[in-house]
């Protein structure tokens, strides 16, 4: 690793060595400090307990009072670029297609505007340079995983307000209006419309504070996550961005907030900030900067391991299931009352599991249940879902259409570090056989992106050289590799649990479709959305709105008639953190055998990672079927729900109205507030008789047959799944890698970044 010189404020020298050498994690009262300084004044209320949340007013000034360290700034921001180059889709921010709903903007160039004007000293302290930063180079992306979260803005304070809001139609027909949700829940019927929010029209305030920095490409989709919604709490405990979270909770929003209603009145409150980090001798804004902008990584608070929660039985909120993972992330639900009776409802709110087996298993047991007990209609639930496991969301689509193969086309930027660990992996693992070699680390190797050898091609054939996979596809002036997909006959992909997912992915081997049929027809599934559906979440929708038929509806949006999207969130294929990347450069410059290769891989520092609480880029474009010759990414393409609804009062407390709602119009004639839902009538993704798929899933996995929807009483194949993880854990003290013995915490890492798609909030 490069040797770094680290330039501070000489204001900043006397308090280093004490801040960043032996730090101590304590609650008890900061020295004697002057109380003019308001990072004193924060730490001393902190110390003592007595504000937690101290206003956000002089969190502000306590920011303010930073200095800023120019040199070590210049450095940080020079350490970024290479990161950020390995962006794929830089070309189309830059010059987006004219139907993409956001502003251009120049990713590189709002970096140099930045390191500009750091030179010429335009920044009065650390805390102005890491606002621009964060707002002007990251912000516009509106890319759930391109971030990074500077450490002075990110790792102390979080901006919050003490209501929250909802937007509703007040008829189920009229465009929605602003309500405060205290006020709707204490009052529902004479809760007064906002009307004004700091003197702006409320929707108009809403729409441009979450445009800064949105984590969704999507405006509408923006806008829902400012308001409570039923799943965003069942699953995230969110009350909505306006009240706290989501990517603004680091931008200032003033000292108070004042909301002007309908009725007359107004009402103005403080506005607060919520210290998350260990604020001991904070004593002044030098003391900040000593402890928490270090360039070897500050030194914050460590929770103790979380005891394991018991197993859900039901989702906050939420009622009663038919079945549910253990975390709740999944749980299914047959709809009730005259006019349902023949609707099941299958909630998701992630890709992702604390079991990746079970997660599948309930899924199939679920549709199995669901089509014994004669549910010939499906709502799939995709609220507040940001994504998971790449293949959980391949696997989720095959287990409602396990006959048609799933597109899945993707690429890289080809960077010229990218390249070279390309060039150095695919010459490592020549001759290697994955299956026989006991070498872990070639293994990995081989199953790897920069191997020529993995992934499949447009046709699902394999790259036969390292130019079928790697030689350039220019696009928008920018040079990337050649579509791949994934090879999920590959059992060290699919069912082995050192390298793989520890599952068999559905429509392959023994779930083949010849083992697993289609259970319900298209044109009897509806998917349900909020704007929020990302990452892994936009290639399940993709596959099954696409190649699937099945019809969608959207909720909510900005207050006007028009058309709006399902899917809003962000629709890359490949989410890295700044440290996988940095891993992987790491492990492979010493096998460069080139001057060129070295120098590729020689510019990547730790300095980023340390100087910030989250950083990452999305580095695979997801490409659509029809964008395959011109090569647009699916992030840039703009998909309308076929449906959109307005959210009304009753769905704020109850979602079975959500459901219902949806299924009035997917499958009673009833009417959208834009749209229509209508069947296809083509047959397009339809196959043959629903068949138990759970039955089938354990017969073909070798496990006891059983399934409550048969009827013999015997066990569900997700608590069969359940018991063999809880000995494996017995035995191994671990579930997810137990087959192995366990891995390395890199090893794990290196896993997750394989194989997990989701949204870095």
């Amino acid at each position: 690793m490069r040797g770094h010189f680290w330039a501070v404020p000489a204001v900043l020298t006397a308090v280093i060595d004490s801040a960043v050498s032996k730090p101590v994690i304590t609650t008890t009262a900061s020295p004697s400090v002057p109380t003019s300084e308001p990072c004193a004044i924060v730490s001393s209320s902190w110390a003592s307990q007595k504000a937690a949340n101290p206003s956000a007013a002089l969190a502000y000034e306590c920011l303010n009072s930073i200095p800023l360290g120019k040199d070590a700034a210049i450095e940080l921001v020079d350490a970024i670029r290479p990161y950020i180059d390995w962006q794929s889709d830089s070309a189309y921010k830059a010059k987006p297609p004219k139907e993409y709903p956001y502003p251009a903007y120049d990713v590189f160039g709002a970096l140099d505007n930045v390191k500009a004007k750091l030179q010429a000293d335009k920044y009065a302290n650390e805390y102005q340079f890491q606002q621009e930063l964060y707002t002007t180079v990251f912000g516009p992306g509106h890319d759930g995983h391109f971030v990074f979260y500077p450490d002075a803005l990110t790792r102390v304070f979080e901006w919050r307000r003490q209501r929250s809001l909802v937007s509703i139609s007040e008829d189920g027909k009229s465009l929605p209006v602003i309500k405060v949700y205290e006020d709707v829940l204490a009052n529902p019927k004479n809760a007064s419309v906002v009307k004004l929010i700091n003197g702006i029209d409320a929707a108009t305030y809403l729409a441009k504070t979450i445009d800064v920095a949105g984590i969704s490409q999507d405006p509408d989709a923006n806008y829902n996550t400012m308001f409570y919604q039923k799943a965003t709490f069942a699953s995230s405990k969110s009350t909505g961005f306006f009240a706290n979270g989501g990517r603004i909770r680091y931008i200032y929003q003033g000292a108070n907030t004042t909301l002007t209603f309908a009725n007359g009145t107004s009402v103005t409150l403080e506005n607060q900030a919520a210290v998350k980090a260990d604020m001991t001798n904070v004593t002044s804004g030098a003391a900040y900067y000593a402890k928490f902008c270090n360039p070897h990584g500050a030194t914050l608070n460590s929770s103790a391991e979380s005891p394991e929660d018991a197993p859900a039985e039901n989702v906050l909120g939420y009622p009663k299931p038919v079945i549910i993972t253990s975390d709740a992330v999944v749980s299914g639900y047959f709809l009730e009352g005259a006019g349902y009776e023949d609707v099941a409802v299958i909630a998701l709110f992630a890709f992702s599991s604390a079991s990746i087996a079970e997660f599948q298993a309930v899924v199939q047991d679920f549709i199995a249940e669901a089509v014994a007990a004669g549910k010939t209609k499906l709502i799939v639930d995709f609220q507040n879902n940001g994504g998971g496991y790449i293949l959980l969301g391949y696997d989720f689509f095959r287990q409602l259409f396990p006959s048609i193969v799933q597109d899945g086309f993707s690429r890289w930027k080809e960077t010229d570090s990218y390249n070279a660990m390309a060039q150095i992996v695919s010459d490592r693992v020549s001759g290697v056989n994955p299956y026989t070699t006991p070498d872990y680390e070639l293994v990995e190797d081989y199953e790897s992106w920069f191997n020529y050898r993995y992934d499949l091609n447009l046709t699902n054939q394999p790259f036969r050289s390292f130019g079928a996979k790697f030689a350039p596809h220019v696009y928008q002036g920018t040079k990337y590799t050649n579509l791949m997909r994934w090879n999920l006959n590959d059992n060290l992909t699919t069912t082995n649990e050192t390298y793989g997912m520890g599952i068999e992915i559905t429509g392959y081997g023994s779930l083949n479709p010849s083992v697993v049929q289609q259970p319900f027809d298209a044109d009897n599934i509806v998917i349900l959305y909020d704007g929020a559906c990302a990452s892994t979440c936009t290639l399940a929708s993709e596959f099954l709105r696409i190649q699937g038929g099945v019809q969608s509806i959207a909720m909510g949006g900005r207050p006007n008639h028009n058309p709006i999207q399902g899917v809003g969130g962000v629709k890359g294929a490949q989410v890295l953190q700044y440290r996988n990347i940095y891993s992987s450069v790491q492990k492979y410059l010493p096998f460069a055998k080139t001057e060129s290769q070295k120098k590729a891989l020689s510019k990547f520092s730790m300095l980023p990672i340390n100087r910030s609480a989250a950083a990452a880029v999305n580095v695979r474009d997801q490409i659509l079927r029809d964008n395959v010759n011109d090569g647009t990414p699916a992030q840039f393409v703009v998909e309308e729900a076929d449906c959109r609804l307005f959210w009304t009062l009753d769905m704020v407390k109850d979602v079975s109205a959500v459901w219902k709602r949806a299924a009035d119009v997917a499958f009673n004639k009833g009417k959208c507030n834009v749209g229509a839902i209508k069947k296809s009538g083509k047959g397009k993704g339809k196959g043959p008789k629903p068949g138990h798929v759970g039955t089938a899933a354990a017969a073909a996995a070798g496990r006891p047959g059983a399934g409550k929807g048969n009827g013999d009483g015997g066990k569900r194949l997700s608590e069969i799944v359940r018991e063999e993880e809880e000995e494996k854990k017995a035995k191994f003290g671990i579930s997810r890698f137990g087959g192995d013995g366990g891995k390395t915490q890199q090893q794990i890492e290196d896993w997750e970044a394989v194989y997990r798609l989701e949204v870095i909030p």
